[in-house]
């Protein structure tokens, strides 16, 4: 876990951000913890489309972007 994830996690934080490829995807969770009804049309996900978009969370997902890699393809697109 990144600094500061062991006592997010501790103290019942929870992740609420899912990065797939280059679409990120915020989970409200002021909804999610809500029973699904007709009387509340906010959405319980809203995602962000972006050009690059980076997953760097846990070091052991398969899609984890350190932060390296992310310095170097910042590089590369600059050149």
């Amino acid at each position: 876990m990144g600094i500061g994830r062991k006592a997010e996690s501790a103290e019942g934080g929870r992740v609420i951000v899912e990065v797939d490829d280059k679409v990120a995807k915020v989970r409200n969770i002021k909804v999610d913890s809500k029973l699904d009804g007709t009387w509340d049309s906010r959405e319980k996900t809203v995602a962000f489309s972006f050009d690059y978009c980076y997953w760097s969370v846990d070091p052991e997902d398969p899609k984890y972007a350190s932060q390296e890699m992310k310095v170097s393809l910042k590089t590369e697109i600059v050149l």
